[in-house]
């Protein structure tokens, strides 16, 4: 894989993307460095603009996980209107068009377009100095989790998951440090060396991926499509609701279930109180 560094609409990002055989693809050079701070400025006035209580509630932005060292916010976005939660992005041409090339990229690994109104997450990250490292984990919308007896610690017994997911690196002063994938059926660890402008896309359901501890800043935005080719995640047989399940670490998951109608579901039978537990935020 090549990992040379390369402009902005290069001959590198012109050809046919693909995924490696490791499961990821790293594609550097990705945003110029006005497109970084474009983003940034426009990621943070998103946040500022949309992290309301009324949004909380309908589950269009997710509660931020914030720490001393760490800080993290998400919500929904589309091209289009979604009969499911997500959020506007007008006035941030510079998210737009991340927005849009993300998903001619996932157009074209799968073979299939983007529908307009596919939502995807948006998740803006910030690192301190000293962050305390993120545990392997797959991206999704965990819809049943089991709580560990310590009360932080979490089990995903039901979720829908995003096929890829893709970081781009905004700000980084770790020598590249950042983002590690673990392939669950090997065990192996990839470490792509990752500088501002660069975008990492990678199979969600084959790899894992954590955070060491940052010992300098470090800032991502995260891009993930919950609408297209997503797949249902079940800890166990219990939790089946469709056919053709496969196994993978800490669970099985399935293509044939409707995740978009799952969701839809969520929203309206279990979200109702399950937002109770978020109260707390504001």
């Amino acid at each position: 894989m090549s990992t040379s560094r390369s402009s902005p609409g290069s001959n590198q990002e012109r050809s046919k993307p693909s995924i490696t055989d490791q499961g990821y693809r790293l594609l550097t050079g990705y945003c110029s460095a006005d497109q970084l701070a474009a983003l940034k400025t426009e990621a943070e006035a998103l946040i500022e603009r949309h992290y309301t209580p009324a949004n909380l509630a309908a589950h269009s932005v997710y509660p931020s996980d914030s720490t001393d060292t760490r800080v993290s916010h998400a919500m929904m976005i589309a091209e289009g209107q979604s009969e499911l939660p997500q959020v506007d992005h007008q006035g941030c041409p510079a998210v737009h068009k991340l927005l849009q090339r993300h998903n001619q990229l996932l157009a074209e690994f799968t073979g299939q377009q983007v529908a307009p109104s596919a939502r995807c997450m948006l998740n803006y990250q910030n690192y301190f100095a000293g962050s305390k490292p993120v545990g392997e984990h797959f991206d999704g919308e965990y819809i049943r989790t089991q709580r560990a007896s310590d009360g932080i610690e979490f089990s995903l017994i039901e979720g829908i998951l995003p096929r890829y997911v893709a970081v781009l690196v905004i700000a980084n002063e770790n020598n590249g440090k950042g983002t590690e994938l673990v392939d669950n059926a090997t065990g192996a660890v990839y470490k792509p060396t990752m500088h501002p402008g660069d975008l990492l896309i990678f199979d969600n359901i084959r790899l894992r991926h954590k955070v060491p501890t940052m010992e300098k800043p470090r800032t991502t935005l995260g891009l993930r499509n919950f609408d297209h080719l997503a797949v249902h995640f079940a800890a166990d047989e219990q939790s089946f609701i469709g056919d053709d399940y496969s196994p993978i670490a800490e669970g099985w998951v399935s293509t044939s279930v409707n995740c978009n109608k799952r969701f839809a579901d969520f929203m309206q039978q279990q979200w109702p109180a399950m937002k109770e537990d978020y109260s707390h935020y504001f």
